[in-house]
């Protein structure tokens, strides 16, 4: 005690627990009361009707199965009900991978997907969904997709071992990559972006 006291050494919890027993002090006798009332008073916040989606950039959201605490920019709430009615579709086994992350587009994508994409927006991206199979029908799945050393966000197709990236605005080209000896258009895939927030 004299230690602690005289900011010799730290005090365990269970050091706590056992001084406050020898004292006969609860915890709680050392709050301020009238902090304790107002807490008491405020509405619990329904943790469980929300998700955190980390914000990441697209490499990070693309390469590795699991976010890194130091490659997440912020975290974004989610009804956790909208998150679990999407339904994934994945080639190959992407169950270690965590499911949902948010980017943001690139400028290049912004252009290119105009007027879906503004510039800015934030996509959230669901990389158990890596198949072309339409979601919705009559309407083509939008994609984060590797091509070079890059990231974009087109619709996709695949013919004669490539894959066809096709932008939203005619004045924007069609760009083709070529799919890697024993890769399938698949591993190219990111996630489909499954819904898409415009920032004010």
């Amino acid at each position: 005690m004299s230690n602690f006291l005289n900011a010799r050494r730290g005090l365990s919890p269970e050091a706590m627990d056992r001084l406050l027993d020898v004292l006969q002090v609860d915890v709680l006798d050392l709050a301020d009361p009238e902090e304790l009332r107002q807490r008491a008073l405020q509405r619990p916040e329904r943790a469980s009707s929300f998700d955190n989606v980390p914000l990441v950039s697209l490499p990070d959201a693309a390469l590795v199965p699991r976010i890194p605490p130091r490659q997440v920019l912020d975290s974004l709430k989610f009804r956790r009900r909208f998150l679990n009615r999407l339904k994934p579709d994945a080639i190959g086994d992407r169950s270690s991978w965590l499911r949902f992350v948010a980017v943001r587009a690139d400028a290049d994508s912004a252009r290119a997907m105009a007027p879906r994409l503004g510039p800015g927006a934030v996509l959230l991206l669901d990389r158990h969904f890596n198949s072309l199979r339409p979601y919705h029908r009559g309407m083509p799945n939008l994609y984060a997709v590797r091509a070079g050393e890059g990231f974009v966000i087109r619709y996709v197709s695949v013919a004669s071992g490539r894959i066809i990236l096709r932008p939203q605005t005619a004045q924007w080209p069609v760009e083709l990559v070529e799919i890697a000896l024993g890769k399938g258009f698949a591993h190219y895939i990111v996630g489909r972006v499954c819904h898409i927030a415009v920032e004010a």
